[in-house]
């Protein structure tokens, strides 16, 4: 007996722990992979809630407050490529109200660098039509971007602002009327080096530098002694603004120890040099500095703290409108929509001119395994992501979202010609694929993929923790991986800035959906508020004319006029009920013959409510959005799963599910 015991034992390992061991790897490869991203994206430095419980300690009339902010480089906001990314201008903008609102009055200053970091020039390709050049079409946009900067920066009230030498005349000539000072270094009679502005009952003089080496610093120190001099008596802090390098800081901290703080818009560690303290930016408005000045009976002390700008600090809604603003102009102007730079630049396939891009559908013909594993993973719908948000047309984050963006064959915006380019597909990874469709040769395609392709995109600053990460996430775009589980895909997908949206298409009377809905309504529930479930109905829609001449909208469901209501039923109980869909669901789910009243009363649903939202006049209007969204997909038969945009492959979910209405 004890053996018939064992035998079975070692049986079920042999069988079952293969199945149990994947399970494990796979569980573990995503822990350290969140666990990678979080560490890599983290920002070191304060949040807004404890620096607001900071201020609340003080008192405004003791302690003077200077927020600073440099070397953003035009960034609106963030990308939005991954969950917990710090910066953009709405942010700050609610931070500094906070800020106001615990009664300080902060003085605002800018160090300069509000430019755009200028990418690889593009040379124009023939599918360039318009008059200006591409280079042209890029410095508009950019133009755009700084003027919409500035406006944010009045807005937000900023005092002071030292723009760089290479950008001082073209940010000056930006069409915004602005009334903060623009600082120069230039030590003449009519510069203006210095700023003087009275904070509460001090003064803080604010003094612009910019010295490139040591041999500047004794030149013109006598006129720089005189300077400080007549700041000194008309001050009771002395605060610099310098672009000159962390060396020649050092050395003016040394030699006139009468400033309080030494601010620039580089990136890196305060320093105290003596009693001089050195702070630096974060770049692109990752946070927002604040310098604390104190001005005790003994000494002036002073200290700083970078605050973050995550998704815990809400928008501002004036500068929020601002900046959909200058997004709708880019939407809508085609001038504004040029990439600038395309990716591969050095890779030879995507440089041949008889090569062209024509699609991943193109390569499932002869690549059908390989294709369906591309089509479930993140790759496959990074265009969704750009949709949901309303980036579609932004060049600066079209780039990693399609294929060939930039390229004479490859996607260009508003082109609907091009719509077969959307998302990373087969061809940014293996090239351009024309001429090997045309001669499949090992010669003519990417076959193994180097790391540098995918560094392209995946830069520390959109994909934090990649480079640490590369043998793991590879595997997901592995061909010879065995088919994810749905469990998975959805997982991977979670690890983006946005919810998986999941979308089930059925027919409410048909048995197969029924069987879906029973199957899958219990493992999306797990995942409660982490993903965004969308119920979806196939219909069918025909407009006829009346003998006015008006025409209507008839609706047709495959199993005629009950389901039609049952599914206008369902999708009024989705939105006025969407904590009691999935109870509604699984009771109908078992008592599908009966009144429908029977399931609403017992998961507690107002039937009259229901019942007249049913007749009312939005369900048409919501049905012709579930007739859109249907055919946009191609959606043929119930049941149908959608993950952001893509049809996932019935063997990974269906189960007992066998047979599909149609």
């Amino acid at each position: 007996m004890k053996k018939y015991i064992l035998l079975t034992l070692i049986l079920t390992v042999v069988v079952i722990g293969p199945f149990v061991y994947q399970q494990w790897s796979e569980a573990k490869r995503l822990q350290h992979i969140r666990e990678t991203k979080q560490f890599a994206s983290q920002i070191h430095a304060t949040s807004l809630a404890d620096y607001l419980q900071q201020l609340k300690q003080m008192s405004p009339d003791s302690t003077q407050l200077l927020l600073f902010t440099g070397n953003t480089q035009a960034q609106l906001e963030p990308c939005g490529c991954f969950i917990g990314q710090s910066g953009g201008l709405p942010r700050r903008a609610e931070a500094i109200t906070h800020i106001r609102e615990n009664g300080f009055s902060p003085l605002l200053v800018d160090l300069g660098g509000i430019q755009p970091s200028q990418p690889p020039s593009m040379k124009p390709h023939s599918f360039e039509s318009d008059a200006l050049s591409t280079d042209d079409e890029i410095i508009m946009r950019d133009r755009q971007r700084v003027q919409t900067t500035l406006t944010a920066m009045e807005m937000m009230g900023y005092d002071a602002f030292f723009p760089f030498a290479a950008e001082a005349e073209i940010v000056q000539n930006q069409r915004v009327d602005v009334s903060f000072t623009f600082l120069d270094s230039d030590l003449t009679q009519d510069s203006d080096s210095y700023l003087i502005k009275t904070i509460g009952e001090k003064r803080i003089a604010l003094v612009a530098l910019d010295l490139k080496d040591s041999a500047e610093i004794a030149s013109i120190s006598k006129k720089f002694n005189s300077v400080m001099s007549e700041v000194q008596e008309n001050s009771n802090f002395i605060i610099g603004l310098s672009h000159s390098p962390p060396k020649i800081n050092r050395m003016l901290a040394r030699k006139y120890p009468n400033f309080s703080a030494i601010l620039s818009p580089a990136e890196g560690e305060s320093e105290k040099i003596g009693d001089v303290l050195l702070a630096y930016c974060n770049s692109k408005g990752k946070t927002l500095g604040a310098l604390l000045l104190t001005d005790g009976e003994l000494n002036i002390s002073s200290q700083v703290q970078q605050i973050a700008l995550t998704e815990h600090v809400s928008d501002d809604p004036n500068v929020r409108k601002l900046l959909d603003d200058f997004y709708h102009q880019v939407a809508t102007d085609h001038q504004l929509q040029t990439v600038s730079y395309r990716l591969f630049s050095s890779e030879p396939f995507e440089q041949e001119d008889k090569n062209s891009y024509i699609g991943s559908q193109a390569c499932q013909e002869c690549h059908q395994k390989e294709f369906t594993q591309w089509s479930h993973s993140s790759h496959a719908t990074a265009f969704n992501t750009l949709r949901t948000v309303g980036r579609e047309y932004y060049p600066e984050c079209v780039t990693c979202h399609v294929t060939g963006s930039g390229y004479e064959s490859g996607y260009q915006i508003g082109n609907s010609g091009r719509e077969h380019l959307v998302d990373v597909g087969c061809e940014t990874c293996h090239g351009p694929g024309k001429q090997h469709a045309y001669t499949p040769l090992k010669e003519n395609i990417r076959g193994q993929v180097p790391e540098k392709v995918c560094m392209e995109c995946h830069t520390p600053e959109h994909s934090p923790g990649f480079n640490q990460l590369i043998e793991q996430v590879m595997l997901e775009v592995d061909h010879s991986r065995p088919q994810p589980s749905l469990k998975q895909i959805l997982e991977q997908r979670m690890r983006g800035p946005m919810k998986p949206e999941v979308e089930l298409f059925v027919m409410s009377y048909c048995p197969y959906g029924v069987q879906a809905e029973q199957e899958l309504l219990p493992f999306f529930e797990k995942y409660g508020d982490t993903i965004d479930f969308k119920l979806r109905f196939i219909v069918g829609k025909e407009e006829t004319s009346t003998e006015s001449g008006n025409g209507q909208i008839k609706f047709t469901s495959l199993h005629g006029e009950p389901e039609l209501i049952e599914n206008k039923r369902q999708m009024v109980i989705a939105e006025l009920y969407p904590d009691k869909l999935f109870d509604y669901l699984l009771c109908r789910a078992d008592h599908l013959e009966k009144a429908w009243v029977n399931c609403a009363k017992k998961v507690g649903l107002d039937i009259g409510r229901i019942a007249e939202a049913v007749d009312g006049k939005k369900i048409t209007l919501d049905l012709v959005e579930e007739v859109q969204r249907t055919e946009e997909l191609n959606i043929k038969g119930s049941p149908t799963l959608v993950i952001d945009g893509r049809i996932i492959d019935g063997s990974l979910w269906r189960g007992r599910v066998k047979e599909t209405c149609r």
